[in-house]
């Protein structure tokens, strides 16, 4: 690369054009996108659980207080029970499986960025045909469940564009929030 005439107080640096350097290898900027994502639509799917059961603790007042049936309420607060119930287990498996409790210090901008990517994923979801909405990710999982349906889900899943979804420069933030954590200063974070 040729140096660009320089002046001492221009604007233009000595060299306008660096290239593109990326953090990390090809497969850990493949795993960290999908970490992201996985995140992203976990911490989504959790907000939901929580609108559903919030949803059956008010039908359950309903239930006790407008039609005063005490059978009817006790069984949709069972059913907000395990919905909490599931909230609260698939909340742990994910803290354990991201190790969000090893993050410590960088939490608060680890989480921006999850939040930051949970909005492209609901658009690439809708995108690809899949529920993606507040409402209706648990019908995701469901349907990822279900026999019937999991062959045309996992279709659709194949149409996901990760590349839409976590832009270059997210990526490079979390490898670097990555080699903060971990304390290295060189090399790829693998």
């Amino acid at each position: 690369m040729l140096p660009v005439p320089y002046e001492p107080g221009d604007d233009v640096p000595p060299y306008a054009d660096v290239g593109a350097f990326e953090q990390g290898s090809a497969v850990s900027r493949w795993a960290l996108a999908r970490y992201l994502v996985g995140r992203a639509v976990g911490e989504s799917v959790s907000r939901s659980l929580l609108i559903v059961a919030v949803l059956l603790l008010g039908l359950t007042a309903a239930a006790a207080w407008g039609l005063h049936s005490t059978f009817l309420a006790v069984v949709v607060f069972l059913m907000a029970l395990g919905v909490l119930t599931l909230r609260a287990l698939m909340r742990a498996v994910l803290r354990r499986l991201t190790a969000t409790d090893q993050v410590g210090p960088v939490d608060q901008r680890l989480r921006a960025l999850v939040a930051d990517t949970r909005g492209d994923v609901l658009q690439e979801l809708r995108r690809a045909g899949l529920p993606s909405h507040t409402w209706t990710l648990p019908l995701f999982a469901i349907r990822l469940g279900s026999r019937r349906r999991r062959g045309e889900t996992i279709e659709r899943l194949r149409s996901f564009d990760i590349d839409r979804v976590v832009p270059r420069a997210r990526l490079d933030e979390l490898h670097l929030l990555l080699r903060s954590i971990t304390g290295r200063s060189g090399g790829p974070v693998a």
